[in-house]
């Protein structure tokens, strides 16, 4: 099993585009600029800086990952 570390989810900005992020805690510092992998295409995009974060409020990675997959069986369960 993979070592477990704390995550902290965090909003990001790089130019005009932001989103939200579960980043491991020790990186989730205001003002702080983050290289993020691009799943679509694989790759790391460097210049996101974190904007904000959700202070003092952290998971285990394992959550975390376990978490993020929660939609696609809400979606298999709900679709029609």
């Amino acid at each position: 099993m993979a070592k477990s570390y704390p995550m902290t989810q965090c909003r990001l900005k790089k130019g005009n585009t932001e989103t939200v992020s579960w980043i491991p805690t020790k990186f989730a510092k205001k003002g702080k600029y983050l290289k993020l992998k691009n799943n679509r295409t694989n790759e790391w995009e460097d210049g996101w800086q974190v904007i904000s974060n959700s202070d003092g409020h952290s998971m285990p990675s394992e959550i975390v990952l376990e978490r993020s997959q929660d939609y696609k069986y809400q979606r298999q369960a709900s679709d029609i």
